[in-house]
């Protein structure tokens, strides 16, 4: 029976290096060398939302052409190799979950029947607006046929542009594509629809395309994760002052050792009487508990080793920690998982990620030889 390939995830770092070094750079040499494993079978790399909104940036139409580029390479190198979203992980979806990585009801982001609902609404706001439309001619236009009639006729150009759909994110290519005309005027399939744009939803060059079209902040990443990032370091934070003062605590009291002895305590009482409490150990369980109601069981133990070497070592937090700690609710899925040599050094004696992680780009090949060379052992 033939071995599975090995699962590989890559840092964001890794992508924004080879987009941004020549094709001839030692990045891509590293690459080319993980694409003859790829097309042999031996691995398969995957992608994340956290990777597409970590690379996608710049949201500004200057940069348009740049986010498609950026979206293609990922979709070059990993196909249709999604891991899910964190939400889905919960209820079963698992890699490579047919090249879904934005969350969606039964697996979609968009349905069918919520899609037609909208246009009808678009429909009937556009038709409020006509002129010259008597009160029975109204009326007519207003039943549910009325809408794939009127699409049906040649005269009608009703969408046809992307101005008809009134912010509803769509580009100019899938209009061109003719799916969404087709459906409007009942000549496509629920099924037929829901498969061709969920799939282009999925499909991180057209995502790329789109991104910052309809989107009205200057930054995905800190739209969606600003205030909980700013919460968590606020968190972490007071953790760690705490920890502190309980240290200088402990020297003040320390300090009064020789002032004990000077009154007549013998060294043996005045060191007993001086040593102070131990440092409270942090239980990060119910932490874990809670993130694990949402992402699944066994997801987020690494979370509370984070918190736990964070309260001890009065680690300084910084916010891309939070986007890599994240990521790493994919590790269990993985075989050789890329992240920067701090989180390796932070997860060195956290035994279920034993193996796994790779610190270095340029290491992965030697890494996944290795693997493959344990598994015909």
């Amino acid at each position: 029976m033939t071995a599975p390939p090995l699962i590989l995830y890559l840092d964001t770092q890794d992508y924004i290096r080879l987009f941004n070094e020549p094709d001839d750079g030692p990045t891509h040499a590293i690459l080319d060398q993980l694409i003859v494993f790829r097309d042999r079978g031996d691995i398969v790399i995957g992608y994340s939302w956290a990777i597409m909104l970590e690379f996608i940036t710049r949201p500004t139409d200057e940069f348009r052409e740049e986010r498609v580029r950026r979206g293609q390479l990922v979709k070059d190198i990993c196909g249709r190799n999604a891991f899910p979203f964190f939400s889905d992980l919960k209820h079963g979806a698992r890699f490579p979950n047919n090249g879904a990585w934005i969350t969606g009801r039964d697996g979609k982001l968009m349905t069918a029947k919520w899609f037609r609902r909208q246009m009808e609404k678009q429909y009937l706001e556009t038709l409020a607006e006509q002129r010259g439309l008597n009160r029975a001619q109204r009326r007519r236009l207003k039943t549910p046929s009325a809408m794939r009639q009127l699409l049906r006729e040649n005269t009608s150009t009703w969408g046809t542009k992307r101005e008809d759909f009134k912010g509803f994110p769509v580009s100019d290519e899938l209009i061109e594509s003719g799916v969404l005309t087709r459906f409007l005027k009942g000549r496509c399939s629920d099924a037929e629809f829901e498969e061709r744009i969920n799939r282009w939803f999925s499909d991180p060059a057209e995502f790329s395309r789109i991104a910052y079209d309809y989107a009205d902040k200057p930054n995905l990443l800190d739209e969606f994760f600003g205030p909980s990032l700013n919460k968590i370091e606020a968190a972490l934070q007071q953790m760690q002052e705490a920890g502190r003062n309980f240290d200088d605590v402990g020297k003040a009291i320390r300090g009064h050792r020789q002032n004990l002895i000077d009154m007549g305590f013998d060294k043996r009482t005045a060191r007993r009487l001086t040593t102070p409490a131990p440092r409270p150990t942090l239980d990060p369980s119910d932490v874990v508990r809670k993130i694990e109601d949402h992402i699944g069981e066994g997801r987020a133990g690494h979370i509370g080793h984070y918190v736990l070497k964070a309260s001890q070592n009065n680690r300084g937090f910084k916010r891309s920690d939070f986007m890599d700690i994240m990521q790493m609710c994919y590790v269990p899925d993985c075989d050789l998982f890329r992240c920067d040599k701090a989180m390796a050094d932070l997860y060195r004696d956290y035994e279920p990620f034993a193996g796994k992680l790779v610190a270095k780009f340029t290491d992965l090949p030697a890494r996944i030889e290795a693997r493959l060379c344990d598994r015909g052992a």
